[in-house]
């Protein structure tokens, strides 16, 4: 079962994010995507009333391509859509596209009442 939580136990996030990313985790809060009750992905965001920021989204290697980075994300904005006005993805990447972001600049923007969640088989049904 796949779940996922904020987390402030610095060394779980430090863990984690060394094993995924190769540095410990700036800040003192993440939010943690668990497969049964491994933690496997961490995600940094900054969060305010007018906007959320991704800044960063990671799994374990041995968990990527399975979908998992893609619930992830999409629970992570799910979550923050009725919070915040705006959604940002302070990295460029085309997967955010679909969801109605726009680039602006060096980071991708969509405001939050915008945001989409297009089936992800995208095959018509």
């Amino acid at each position: 079962m796949l779940s996922l939580g904020a987390s402030n136990d610095k060394n779980l996030l430090n863990s984690l994010h060394n094993a995924i990313f190769g540095v410990d985790m700036e800040g003192s809060v993440g939010y943690l995507l668990y497969v049964a009750d491994k933690p496997i992905g961490v995600a940094k965001l900054r969060v305010t009333p007018e906007e959320m920021h991704i800044i960063e989204v990671g799994l374990l290697e041995e968990y990527r391509g399975k979908g998992y980075g893609d619930f992830f994300t999409r629970s992570l904005m799910n979550i923050f859509i009725d919070v915040t006005d705006y959604i940002y993805s302070d990295y460029l990447d085309d997967y955010f596209l679909k969801f109605g972001f726009e680039r602006k600049g060096d980071v991708m923007v969509v405001e939050s009442d915008k945001l989409t969640f297009p089936r992800k088989c995208q095959c018509g049904h």
